[in-house]
């Protein structure tokens, strides 16, 4: 492997083929990979540039010792969808395939065209990251519900959650209740004019967006229809939801008339994988990377299609 160094500070260079473990400024190189999972290289484990221990030769047998689950399973990456979508591309790329003659197994699989086989569509650009990483912020998103009763809504997070709710005089009080806790979650709406402030406190000890989702989703579902009237005249409105970045607009948009915001707690990232591993994917906009003011400012695109 190729050595190189960085102000003094020297590091392993990981080539494609490599397997390296990352923790803050740990980092182990598990060396070159054989097709027998063997590694061909010298395996070495360096913290700020001075070698600490050796690690196992074998790399199947380290990962599997050192992350093996209850039911045998091991837990390595997790995928992060969000914003730029695999699960679309996947669906486009599936579509390309039918349409030029790929053909679809029992098992929902698409056989690839030999002429598609170095198609842009067929491949999608990755970044692994160590999430624990101090550099990288998990934010929460937070929810704003529009033609909901907010009684009804609270009575039926509450029962769901098997929680308790209590009242606040202001935003501030509120926004630190629930900023220093795990899985408490703010709410705010106007009722005759004044602005109410509320927290369901919880004892979950999963991230806490894994268990109100479904919850919401569910009262979504079933609410019934609110009679409104606004600039645009009286009328009957279906329950709609609406994801938030930042706290200010939680309690800016509560101040509206037929909303509710709900203020989430920080993304616990020692619950992450927990969550994960225990309940399967994240529902959809389970947290953010970075403060909303950071992500107005940059545009992903790249050209599948020639025509």
């Amino acid at each position: 492997m190729k050595r190189i160094g960085f102000d003094n500070v020297s590091c392993e260079y990981c080539k494609f083929k490599d397997i390296c473990f990352m923790k803050e400024d740990n980092i182990k190189i598990l060396g070159e990979v054989t097709p027998e999972g063997e590694l061909e290289a010298d395996y070495r484990y360096y913290h700020n540039g001075g070698v600490e221990e050796k690690l196992p030769a074998n790399v199947k047998k380290y990962i599997a010792e050192n992350n093996i689950q209850s039911d045998g399973s091991t837990f390595l990456f997790a995928v992060g969808d969000g914003n730029h979508s695999l699960a679309t591309a996947k669906a486009i790329w599936d579509e390309l395939k039918e349409a030029n003659g790929g053909i679809k197994a029992a098992d929902g699989t698409i056989s690839i065209p030999k002429e598609l086989e170095n198609h842009n569509a067929r491949f999608a650009l990755v970044e692994i990251v160590n999430i624990y990483d101090t550099g990288l912020t998990f934010e929460p998103i937070h929810r704003v519900l529009f033609n909901v009763k907010p009684q009804d809504l609270l009575t039926t997070l509450a029962e769901k959650l098997n929680g308790t709710v209590t009242d606040f005089d202001t935003a501030e009080t509120l926004e630190n209740n629930v900023k220093n806790s795990v899985a408490n979650f703010g709410f705010t709406y106007t009722e005759d004019g004044i602005q109410k402030y509320k927290c369901l406190s919880t004892n979950i000890t999963e991230l806490a967006v894994s268990k109100l989702q479904p919850a919401l989703d569910e009262f979504i579902k079933n609410a019934p229809n609110q009679h409104i009237c606004d600039e645009n005249g009286c009328r009957l409105a279906r329950p709609e939801i609406d994801y938030i970045h930042g706290s200010a607009e939680v309690f800016r948009l509560g101040k509206q008339e037929n909303a509710i915001s709900i203020l989430l707690p920080p993304v616990e990232k020692d619950s992450f994988f927990q969550t994960i591993s225990k309940t399967g994917p994240l529902p959809r906009k389970s947290f953010s990377m970075g403060e909303a003011d950071e992500k107005r400012f940059y545009l992903e695109c790249r050209k599948l299609f020639a025509n």
